[in-house]
């Protein structure tokens, strides 16, 4: 292209001085590029003297083409410029259904009052989907808890999320201490709502409660929405990591934190390892961070 920008300005000018002004190169540079394209074309392109640059026919048939071929590669190049910058300005993330359903939204509003020109785009699935999704470039990061690094990933830390206890209103409150949270060996004499044994966050909680939790009769269910929702029911006391405040919000329970010892579950973002992040991605984490920070701080 920068052969076929020299001899289209020299065509113009018919003056290698001027041409070579114009493309800022040295006359030299200018020279010494319209020779190498002589010599590929093994065609003499313009007739030159010591006063004057002439087309040859040879570089008559060329020239059309060549401002066209010029003209094209400006406009796809402008085309292809716009393209990056939206891109710059566009975030797909995965998430899990109850991140992106009830976690997300608020980080997206607040996001879009400080950078209106940021575009996100969510997917919500299963956790175990988030990981390839992200190694397959499907996605530009995903977000969540128990996310691992990989030798095609980057993990970031982005904050540690305590633990709460979700009850039916009112029946936790007697249980509390004086810090306003609620003991392990409290939740061992009441009956407790699970997650399946191999999800990473049952077993954190199985972890601090064994061995005096009977495990044989608990009721298990696969979503925290419907935990959240048997809580309400009275059915038991669930103990989930403290994103899922804002969710317990849509429903008559309380939220209390867990202590004695406090235990947390880190959340992270993951990303495709040499990969540079759109610029997109690190605005939107902020948000995401300080809204769950906040949401936290909001348990009881």
């Amino acid at each position: 292209m920068r052969q076929l920008e020299a001899f289209a300005a020299i065509a113009r000018c018919r003056n290698l001085t001027r041409a070579a002004e114009q493309i800022h190169i040295t006359q030299a540079g200018l020279s010494l590029m319209l020779r190498d394209m002589e010599a590929q074309l093994d065609c003499r392109l313009f007739e030159r003297t010591t006063r004057s640059v002439s087309l040859t026919q040879g570089g008559e048939r060329l020239l059309p083409l060549a401002e066209r071929t010029l003209r094209d590669f400006r406009e796809v190049a402008s085309q292809l410029g716009q393209l990056s910058a939206d891109a710059a300005r566009t975030v797909h993330l995965a998430a899990t259904p109850l991140v992106a359903a009830d976690v997300l939204p608020q980080a997206c509003r607040e996001l879009a009052r400080t950078h209106p020109d940021i575009r996100v785009v969510v997917k919500d699935v299963d956790r175990r989907q988030i990981q390839s999704m992200v190694e397959r470039g499907e996605v530009d990061v995903g977000v969540g808890v128990l996310l691992r690094e990989s030798p095609a990933t980057t993990r970031e830390l982005l904050l540690r999320l305590p633990l709460v206890a979700v009850g039916a209103r009112g029946t936790l409150t007697a249980a509390l201490n004086g810090r306003g949270t609620l003991s392990w060996a409290a939740l061992r004499a009441r009956p407790l709502l699970a997650l399946p044994a191999d999800n990473a966050i049952q077993q954190l909680v199985d972890a601090r409660l064994a061995p005096a939790l009977p495990r044989e009769d608990r009721p298990v269910f696969a979503h925290l929405h419907t935990l959240i929702a048997m809580a309400e029911a009275g059915q038991g006391v669930a103990v989930l990591p403290a994103f899922a405040a804002s969710t317990c919000r849509r429903y008559a329970v309380d939220v209390h934190r867990m202590g004695q010892p406090m235990v947390t579950m880190e959340f992270f973002s993951i990303a495709r390892r040499g990969v540079p992040p759109t610029p997109a991605a690190a605005p939107l984490l902020r948000a995401l961070a300080q809204h769950l920070g906040r949401s936290a701080t909001g348990a009881a």
